[in-house]
């Protein structure tokens, strides 16, 4: 029955997953799991909830119930501005767009998770958890490159399985093999086909979907009876290539989810717990992503190795959470998180396609039930921020644009 169980929740997310899009730190997820959300995507010293395998492998020791199943109302709202100079003021190969305030249509998305976990003996630990890792949507009505309905479609889901050890002097390992499947579409972008190695693989070409592999490692080691240490890795997500998207991401087509590591340190006893994390996410090994937009339109083709990208800088993100324990088994929990955006005001151009510009973001949550099922409610508020730089392909003329970007998130989880 549980073999059963286990298959078609798999089955469900997976498929769920990749349907939506969702971005927070750039395009990476806050947290992952209601109890971690909650308290700002905390997790790497001491695990939350079934989803502990995702952030350390290292922890899912921590975890009390076989299965947990979560679901996440996310709702971005993005949009932007073009101000100064009209079009009509631009010369003979300059790129002006239409003076205006404009949204993206597309504002609520699902995203679905899933872990189930089992002890094989008292040293040994399994886990295996689905869910969505990133992504972006935008989808303008408006024909903002002059090429039709403009936006992009970029979805991400893991299939991870995790299996821990428990080693001598209160310290555990893991390590978590990943399967990924990636999709992309891009619409309303063909008028930069001229600038592209693959003048036909630019936009317009509809979903193209990918296979990828990665691992993450961690360890977690209790220093004492209420202090937990924790670190962990995810290698780069090796995917292949959109080769309907070859012309316009670049390496010919290549959109790897890069590393990231995380450190933390937690507190916890009887009462609270208290947990602290740093991240990094190293946005600048995927050329796609890091490429800026300039000079390298004019100097390299759309596709190539050197060609133009959106331009973002690695991330490092700061995570504080904590939870009441109240005596009748509930747990309240709080966090905040802050993480300097990833773009810089010289790459707008590229980026009303990817306004992944959030820094801070505020969690709630409340947790529920007995010792054999438990239930959790978390929210996530991430305040509107905005990048506001001169348009780079109306250079005779000062034409601005800013991109902005503001979210709520609801994550409703059940653990049994």
């Amino acid at each position: 029955m549980k073999t059963r169980i286990l298959l078609t929740l798999i089955a469900t997310t997976a498929t769920t997953a990749t349907m939506s899009a969702h971005a927070t730190n750039g395009y990476f997820r806050l947290g992952y799991g209601a109890n971690s959300i909650a308290m700002a995507g905390t997790g790497t010293a001491l695990a939350q909830d079934g989803l502990a395998g995702a952030v350390n492998p290292a922890t899912i020791f921590g975890v009390k119930q076989d299965f947990n199943v979560a679901l996440s109302v996310f709702n971005p709202q993005r949009g932007f501005e073009v101000t100064g100079a009209s079009p009509s003021q631009a010369q003979m190969g300059e790129f002006a767009l239409t003076n205006g305030k404009v949204q993206s249509d597309n504002e609520y998305f699902l995203i679905p998770s899933f872990a189930y976990k089992t002890e094989l003996n008292d040293d040994l630990a399994l886990s295996v958890s689905v869910y969505g890792n990133g992504g972006m949507n935008t989808q303008y009505s408006e024909s903002v490159f002059y090429a039709g309905k403009t936006g992009v479609d970029l979805s991400q889901v893991f299939l991870n399985t995790t299996l821990a050890i428990k080693l001598p002097s209160n310290t555990q390992v893991g390590f978590a093999p990943i399967l990924a499947l990636q999709s992309f579409e891009a619409n309303g972008v063909g008028s930069f086909a001229g600038f592209s190695s693959s003048p036909t693989k630019v936009s317009d070409n509809g979903e193209d979907t990918v296979f990828g592999y990665g691992a993450r490692v961690g360890i977690a080691h209790q220093l004492n009876e209420n202090i937990h240490l924790g670190a962990s890795y995810q290698s780069k997500i090796d995917f292949e290539r959109f080769e309907k998207y070859e012309g316009l991401f670049a390496e010919q087509g290549d959109m790897d989810v890069p590393s990231t590591y995380n450190l933390g340190v937690a507190f916890d006893n009887n009462n609270f717990t208290i947990a602290l994390d740093y991240q990094v996410i190293n946005y600048s090994e995927t050329a796609a992503v890091a490429n800026p937009l300039m000079p390298n339109l004019m100097t390299a083709q759309l596709g190539n190795d050197k060609g133009a990208g959106f331009g973002w800088n690695d991330m490092e993100i700061i995570k504080l959470g904590g939870a009441l324990k109240r005596n009748n088994g509930d747990v309240i929990r709080a966090g905040v998180s802050y993480g300097e955006q990833p773009i810089e005001s010289s790459e707008v151009l590229f980026n009303i396609l990817a306004p992944g510009v959030q820094e801070w973001h505020f969690t709630a949550g409340y947790e529920f039930g007995d010792v054999d099922s438990r239930y959790s409610v978390a929210v996530s508020y991430s305040p509107s921020k905005s990048v506001k730089g001169k348009n780079p392909l109306y250079q005779s003329q000062d034409q601005f644009i800013e991109i902005e970007m503001e979210q709520y998130e609801v994550t409703f989880a059940a653990a049994f």
